[in-house]
């Protein structure tokens, strides 16, 4: 039996070796980008051709976000000093981005360069090209540099995080809930303990700086300068840390408290609580909808992961240093315990997996998905061992048995030790997960770009803003916005519109619009049947001596 045994952890231990690289390989081939915001709409349009300076420049993106930093460079490269910093939206899901840009701007090409941190904290970086006078020569945009080595460092830095802190605090709840009072045991898990709660200490601050580093797009001599830990700071993962810190402070306070009645199992039960609310308050996990049932499901796995993976520590001082008979009391009511714990973390992980894998092919169609499978073979293995723990390893504990005794304890260690190495894995694939766009975001995306196409074109100085809404084959609102050359409305004594679609055979479909607003003129349930790049012309008779004719192609996917 016991052969058998050791060989099946050996077989389990292997297996988790050669899972280890999977989360690099898969991470290393997901998409460069980490962001999970997209961008959906730029006005004026990426590479537009102006005839008068814009006066501001309109980012439009699929949720919410904050700036992180933004420049606009001008003709040749020169920075130009903003007369008001970004804008963000004021109304609820408002994801638009408002940059003023300063007067009498020069002919040639301007560059808007922006960084902005998505809903989950993720970053958002890009750049949008016009010209003034002439089309944008993309020639003078360079590629940012690498930032490889910083994003895997705040990877690594984001890993032990999660793992320093589950295991400190899961240690408390190991102390309050399974020793159930302290004892000579917990005395000697109390230095161990300590050191556990000052490396997650250590490990939340040091995450919020390279967080603020990969906002930045900064390399990791940036940790030197304090505008990375600003931007750490200001952001999501800047709440985390305090939420996480402060749980420290408390189960910290339980520790020192452990002769003073209940007050330290209280402390240690209330820094497990602030842990969970600090893994809430950042990621794409709590932000799923709906947030109402998301955010707690986290709260919920965390407490429950942190309660298992916190207790393979003690556990190991238990066997190794505790009689036979007191070994299996303890183990027997960890187990008890645990199995309401892992019931509650499974039930919660598999909601949120429906919530973010979105549909079952996203599984080996995306990088989250692969990443996700990963990390369940190593919870498979987890629940595999715990269950061989408890229906086979864990009697041979049992009172009468002394003569097995520490041989059984011997192979419990061994076993524990790989659920360690599975749990080390979990967590790694945990921290990919992080850095990777679930599936539910391009569902979000698609909503979010079927709101419309719009583009901006300008005759004789005079900018119109021409949207077609949803712009989706079927019925459209066809708007168009008319200003004069000194920005005031222009007020058209008629305004209409053709649009065909040449590649199909589709003759001109003619509208009038009619005046919805100060120069703005549309027309309702404009039909049009096919996908495809059609064609717009929008006459507008400023005058009875003068039309202004736009041009444009609108692309109804």
């Amino acid at each position: 039996m016991r052969r058998h045994l050791t060989g099946l952890t050996g077989c389990f231990a292997a297996l988790l070796l050669m899972l280890a690289v999977t989360p690099a390989v898969v991470i290393m081939a997901a998409p460069a980008a980490w962001a999970h915001a997209v961008l959906v709409e730029a006005v004026p349009p990426d590479g537009a051709g102006l005839d008068r300076p814009p006066a501001e420049v309109s980012l439009r993106f699929n949720e919410p976000v904050s700036p992180v930093s933004v420049r606009v460079l001008g003709p040749g490269g020169a920075e130009l000093a903003l007369p008001s910093p970004p804008a963000v939206g004021a109304g609820a899901g408002d994801g638009t981005l408002r940059i003023a840009l300063p007067a009498g701007l020069a002919a040639g090409t301007h560059v808007v360069s922006f960084r902005v941190v998505s809903a989950d904290g993720h970053p958002v970086a890009g750049s949008i090209l016009f010209g003034i006078g002439a089309a944008p020569d993309r020639g003078i945009v360079q590629a940012e540099e690498g930032r490889q080595a910083t994003l895997l460092v705040a990877a690594a830095a984001r890993w032990l995080h999660y793992g320093s802190l589950l295991a400190a605090v899961g240690g408390g709840l190991f102390l309050a809930l399974v020793l159930d009072g302290w004892s000579p045991v917990g005395r000697r898990l109390k230095p161990g303990l300590c050191l556990g709660v000052g490396i997650a200490a250590l490990a939340a601050v040091l995450n919020v700086g390279l967080a603020g580093a990969v906002l930045e797009g900064a390399p990791l001599s940036g940790l030197i300068g304090a505008s990375v830990w600003k931007t750490g700071v200001a952001s999501s993962t800047g709440a985390s840390a305090a939420l996480a810190l402060l749980g420290l402070v408390a189960a910290a306070l339980g520790l020192a408290l452990e002769e003073r009645g209940r007050a330290g199992a209280v402390l240690l039960l209330a820094g497990a609580a602030g842990a969970a609310l600090a893994l809430t308050a950042t990621g794409h996990a709590p932000t799923a909808e709906p947030r109402w049932l998301s955010a707690p499901l986290v709260a919920l796995h965390t407490l429950g992961v942190a309660f298992w993976i916190g207790s393979f520590w003690p556990l190991a001082v238990v066997l190794r240093t505790e009689p036979a008979a007191e070994a299996a009391r303890i183990v027997r009511r960890f187990s008890g315990l645990a199995m309401a714990a892992v019931a509650v973390l499974v039930l919660a992980g598999a909601v949120l997996s429906v919530l973010q894998l979105a549909e079952p092919r996203a599984i080996v169609d995306t990088p989250y998905g692969q990443i996700w499978l990963g990390k369940m073979v190593c919870v498979l293995v987890m629940l595999v061992l715990a269950a061989v723990n408890r229906l086979r390893l864990t009697p041979d504990l049992a009172p009468g048995l002394e003569a097995a005794g520490p041989a059984a304890a011997a192979r419990l260690r061994g076993s524990l030790f790989t659920e360690m190495v599975a749990a080390a894995l979990v967590l790694l694939f945990t921290a990919g997960l992080g850095t990777t766009p679930p599936p539910r975001t391009r569902g979000e995306v698609a909503e979010a770009e079927s709101t419309g196409f719009s583009t901006v074109v300008t005759v004789k100085g005079r900018p119109a803003l021409i949207t077609v809404t949803p712009a989706r084959p079927g019925p459209n609102r066809l708007a168009v916005q008319i200003e004069q050359a000194d920005g005031t409305p222009l007020d058209a004594q008629e305004v209409s519109a053709e649009l065909a679609l040449p590649s199909a055979g589709i003759e001109p479909i003619s509208r009038v619009l009619g005046k919805a607003g100060p120069g703005i003129y549309a027309a309702d349930g404009v039909e049009l049947p096919l996908a495809g790049e059609w064609a717009v012309r929008v006459d507008a008779l400023v005058s009875d001596f003068e039309k202004a004719l736009y041009r444009t192609e609108v692309t109804v996917r």
